[in-house]
């Protein structure tokens, strides 16, 4: 577990996340369910990605000492995957890891459905290539509509909203670096 990993104990962990040292104990024994807030502060008292916590749905090999054994190749049905309430935006990673310098994955919408982009913790800079379906990508500087085959650059602080702007499911491929979903 990584709490215990980097030796905290759950008074520590919780001074980190302003979440109760008895919510996290029932959280870590599956009692309680999490909402996307507070495990992103988890994750970030524990230094590491949201998606850290994100099982594969068909698991990973293993070592005989019960490690998963890393591999580079990331296949469709063992992506982690991340659905973010209230908005309908599924993240799928294409990284087998969070070790490297950049993040991709891989975005859905539903028609109708979208985000508000929240701020993240580091300056990062991010491309999006439109697979299928109509994305309006709303930055700083105004909105833009992307057809498949368009793709847009921009700084991370820029980004205000993602929404899908076709009558069919939009799907995207984004790369972030640094690392920090």
């Amino acid at each position: 577990m990584r709490r215990q990993e980097a030796g905290l104990s759950l008074r520590e962990l919780a001074g980190r996340t302003d979440l109760t040292a008895s919510f996290l104990s029932q959280l870590e024994r599956g009692r309680v369910s999490v909402s996307l807030g507070s495990l992103r502060r988890i994750a970030e008292g524990l230094g590491v990605q949201l998606l850290y916590f994100l099982q594969d749905e068909n698991g990973a090999a293993q070592h005989d000492n019960g490690a998963p054994e890393y591999s580079p190749v990331v296949r469709a049905f063992q992506r982690r995957k991340l659905t973010l309430p209230n908005s309908q935006v599924t993240y799928e990673m294409l990284v087998p890891d969070f070790s490297g310098k950049m993040e991709a994955f891989y975005g859905r919408l539903a028609p109708g459905t979208g985000n508000v982009a929240r701020r993240l913790r580091e300056p990062t800079e991010e491309f999006i290539h439109i697979l299928s379906g109509v994305l309006k990508v709303g930055l700083v500087s105004g909105e833009y509509v992307l057809h498949p085959g368009d793709s847009i650059y921009f700084d991370g602080a820029a980004i205000v909203e993602l929404s899908c702007a076709s009558d069919d499911e939009v799907l995207w491929l984004s790369v972030i670096t640094p690392p920090l979903f």
